[in-house]
């Protein structure tokens, strides 16, 4: 989870620091059509890819994953997968994990997620679902060109004014950075959602689904809350609502800081009854 998005800045950074060791096609290979979002310490291993299916008995999709990737951290991802709107699940093309203790627990971009892989797992899986909002938000959500373009940007990335993250960021902000004049905290579901546009959607995408229950209940007292999850549940969940995850977070828990690390409790019978195993 970061918020610094320069796009070109970083997408040079990360070539640079990756070619020390892999090979420079292999790197254009791994970084064409992702936007990261921050500079990372690259493994060795990502270089050793292969495509692996997340999960032998169910359809996930084929990722290219490096060979190092802990089986368990394999089956939680295919697990969230079943949670995810389908539509934007092929948006996401590359998937690392390091255990090499990075500074951040996470980040993201149009097409990239790279998580720190010694999390705790509840914590690593509310990761990753928070991570691929991020996806959502910059590579499967676009406007079209017949469209005006927004104030909203991603560093030289202009949003088309018909593009649905747009109506999402314009209920609290005026562009990425600065909130509307009467915005208030509780306008937002933690303190981080409050940095900026963009992490306000991977927050609230990542409290729709694991803190469903005190969404609702926070919902009935903010207006703006309320839109928010109409929202989520209009554009990405065709109006329905998660029912694999049991959040714990009440509301002695206030505002939180960060959704990640909630409690939740994870249901992995009722995924497996939803993708037929």
């Amino acid at each position: 989870m970061n918020r610094r998005r320069t796009t070109e800045n970083t997408e040079r950074a990360l070539r640079k620091m990756m070619c020390i060791l892999l090979s420079c096609t292999v790197i254009a290979l791994l970084l064409r059509g992702s936007v990261l979002k921050e500079t990372v310490n690259a493994r060795g291993d990502l270089g050793a890819q292969k495509s692996i299916h997340l999960a032998s008995e169910s359809d996930a999709i084929p990722l290219p994953l490096q060979s190092t990737m802990e089986a368990i951290h394999q089956h939680m991802i295919a697990d969230a997968f079943a949670l995810l709107p389908k539509r934007c699940t092929s948006s996401l093309k590359h998937l690392f994990v390091r255990y090499d203790n990075p500074e951040r627990r996470g980040m993201a971009g149009a097409s990239t997620i790279i998580l720190d892989g010694n999390q705790p797992h509840d914590e690593f899986r509310a990761l990753f679902i928070h991570e691929f909002g991020h996806v959502i938000d910059l590579g499967c959500l676009s406007g079209t060109s017949e469209s005006a373009i927004s104030v909203f940007k991603d560093g030289s990335m202009r949003f088309f004014e018909n593009d649905p993250s747009v109506t999402f960021y314009e209920i609290s902000w005026k562009d990425e950075f600065t909130q509307k004049t009467d915005a208030r905290a509780e306008d937002f579901v933690s303190g981080y959602a409050q940095e900026d546009a963009f992490e306000d959607f991977a927050e609230t995408f990542a409290y729709y689904i694991l803190q469903q229950e005190r969404f609702k209940e926070r919902v009935r007292e903010n207006e703006e809350l309320r839109k928010k999850y109409r929202w989520m549940r209009r554009y990405l969940f065709n109006g329905t609502v998660p029912n694999i995850v049991e959040g714990l977070s009440t509301e002695n828990d206030g505002i939180p800081w960060d959704i990640t690390k909630l409690p939740y409790i994870w249901k992995p019978t009722l995924i497996a009854k939803k993708q037929g195993y």
